[in-house]
C-alpha cells in the first residue's frame, strides 16, 4: 500500500509540474563568441562583436556586429538593436584589444562588465591586436572556418608551442590587481588576410602599453616564468669563426625539455639583487654546420650557455628599461622579503628598473637526434 501511494504521489507530481514555458530554438540566438574594443581615426570606441549564425538559409557562418559607444555595456543595447535573436554572452572565447587603445588609456575600465556580470566568461583569451581590430574582424574565413574558433585555436597551439603565452581574462585580472606583476597578454596580427600570432605584448602597471616581444623573446619569457610544462624551442645564431662555418650556416635550434631554477633576492643599501640560477636540459632539433659532439659536446654546451644568458639578460633589460615584471620577481620578493617589499611594493617596476639581475644557466645536451 505504501508504494503504491508513494507512486500515486510522483504521478501527481509529474502532472504538476510545469513546462520550461515557450520553446527556445538555436538559431533564434545570438551567441557571442568574440568581443573586441578599439579606438577608431577620432579615438572613440568601437565595439565588435562576432555570433555564430546557425540558420540554414543563411550563407555566412557568422556575423560581426559594430558599435560605436562610451562603454561595453552601452554598447551591447546598441549591437542588440541590431541583431535578429536575443544576444548570449555566457559562450566568449576571445577578447581582443586594439593597440591604439592601449597607447592611450587602460583597458580595464571598459572590461569592467565583463568582471561584474557572473553570466560572462571569465576563461575566454585576452589578446592584443598590433593593428586595427576591424581589419582582424573582417579577415576573410571562408576557407577556415567561424572567427573566434579560429582565433582560439591559434591562441592554444601558439602556447602549446611555446611562442606566446596565453592570458585568459581571470589571469588577466589578476596580473593588474597584484602588485607584484605586470601584465604579459598575446599580440596577433593580420598579415596577407591571415591572422598571425606575433608574440607578446608587456602592459605597463596602469594597463598601458609597454613594449611588444617576438616569438622567441616570448620562449625566453616562459622561461623566466617557468612556465616549462612543454618543451621551449630556441633557435642560436653564433658567430661563424666559433665552429668554422660561415655567417648563413651558424645556426643552432633546440628544444628545453627540462629546467630548474633557484631565484635568490638581497636587499642591500636600498637596492634589490635577483639571481637566477638554471639547470637546463636540452635535446638538439638541428645544427647547421659539421661537428664532431664526442669530442666538442662541451664546447657547443657552453657556447649555448653563453648564448642563453645573453638573450635571457636582453629580455630583462628590455622589461626593466620599460619597469615592467612580467616575470613575476616581484612575488619571489614579496614572499621572502617582505619587510623590504613593503617599502617598493607602490611602485615596483621602478625599484627593478634600479635592481641588478643576474642570469646563470647550467646547459646539459640530453639528445642529439637519431642521424649521428
Amino acid at each position: 500500500m505504501k508504494k503504491f501511494n508513494s507512486l500515486f504521489l510522483t504521478w501527481v507530481l509529474f502532472l504538476l509540474v510545469t513546462g520550461c514555458g515557450k520553446a527556445v530554438y538555436i538559431e533564434n540566438q545570438q551567441f557571442v563568441l568574440t568581443e573586441a574594443i578599439d579606438f577608431d581615426e577620432n579615438n572613440h570606441l568601437v565595439v565588435y562583436t562576432s555570433t555564430p549564425v546557425f540558420n540554414k538559409e543563411a550563407k555566412d557562418k557568422y556575423k560581426i556586429t559594430s558599435s560605436r559607444a562610451d562603454t561595453m555595456r552601452e554598447s551591447k543595447v546598441m549591437i542588440d538593436s541590431k541583431t535578429s535573436g536575443s544576444l548570449a554572452y555566457g559562450k566568449s572565447q576571445n577578447v581582443l584589444i586594439g593597440k591604439k587603445l592601449l597607447q592611450k588609456r587602460d583597458a580595464l575600465p571598459y572590461l569592467d562588465v565583463l568582471f561584474r556580470d557572473s553570466r560572462n566568461e571569465i576563461n575566454a583569451n585576452v589578446i592584443v591586436i598590433d593593428g586595427t581590430v576591424k581589419d582582424v574582424m573582417y579577415t576573410n574565413m571562408s576557407d577556415k572556418g567561424r572567427i573566434a574558433s579560429v582565433i582560439k585555436q591559434l591562441v592554444e597551439s601558439s602556447y602549446q608551442s611555446r611562442i606566446t603565452v596565453q592570458t585568459s581574462l581571470q589571469k588577466f585580472h589578476q596580473q593588474m590587481m597584484d602588485k607584484a606583476m605586470t601584465p604579459a597578454v598575446t599580440e596577433m596580427k593580420t598579415e596577407k588576410n591571415e591572422l598571425v600570432i606575433s608574440g607578446t605584448v608587456l602592459l605597463h602597471k596602469d594597463g598601458t602599453y609597454a613594449a611588444s616581444l617576438n616569438n622567441q623573446e616570448s620562449s625566453l619569457l616562459l622561461l623566466l616564468q617557468r612556465d616549462t610544462r612543454n618543451n621551449i624551442p630556441l633557435t642560436f645564431h653564433f658567430p661563424p669563426e666559433k665552429f668554422h662555418t660561415d655567417e648563413g650556416m651558424s645556426f643552432v635550434s633546440f628544444n628545453i625539455k627540462k629546467a630548474k631554477q633557484k631565484v635568490k633576492t638581497n636587499y642591500e643599501g636600498d637596492h634589490f639583487t635577483i639571481d637566477i640560477e638554471m639547470k637546463v636540459q636540452i635535446d638538439l632539433t638541428e645544427r647547421t654546420f659539421t661537428l664532431d659532439l664526442e669530442k666538442e659536446r662541451k664546447q657547443l654546451e657552453q657556447v649555448i650557455e653563453k648564448e642563453l644568458k645573453k638573450q635571457c639578460e636582453a629580455l630583462l633589460k628590455k622589461a626593466r628599461k620599460y619597469q615592467v615584471d612580467p616575470f613575476g620577481f616581484g612575488i619571489y620578493v614579496r614572499a621572502h622579503d617582505y619587510h623590504n617589499w613593503k617599502k617598493v611594493e607602490d611602485n615596483w617596476g621602478k625599484a627593478l628598473s634600479e635592481a641588478t639581475v643576474n642570469v646563470s644557466p647550467k646547459v646539459l645536451i640530453k639528445s642529439i637526434g637519431v642521424s649521428e
